[in-house]
């Protein structure tokens, strides 16, 4: 079976935020004061969206506290999921605890 691609929609709205304000990921980290490896890194997937992150990207975009973190979070439930699925077919305890 082949698993669906799930896209981090935090990237998502990062990319579409920059784009809408004409700024390219490099300019968002001298904007952000932090390292251009680190916006690079969450936009490649290869680092997550932490809550210090978080807190700078609202702050600079103007969105509500926790936009992007929540984003992250639903993401990474997708993954763990995803990761537990065997394991939760084999043990109908589990299953339905997780369900409930």
């Amino acid at each position: 079976m082949k698993t669906e691609v799930v896209a981090n929609n935090g990237v998502v709205e990062i990319k579409r935020f920059c784009a809408q304000k004409g700024i390219s990921p490099m300019e968002l980290s001298r904007y952000l004061g932090v390292t251009w490896t680190r916006i690079y890194e969450i936009l490649s997937g290869k680092r997550r969206i932490t809550p210090e992150t978080d807190v700078l990207l609202c702050h600079f975009f103007e969105v509500e506290d926790g936009y992007f973190a929540k984003l992250q979070l639903e993401y990474d439930l997708i993954l763990a999921k995803r990761s537990l699925q065997h394991k939760l077919e084999e043990n109908p305890t589990i299953q339905a605890t997780i369900k409930a």
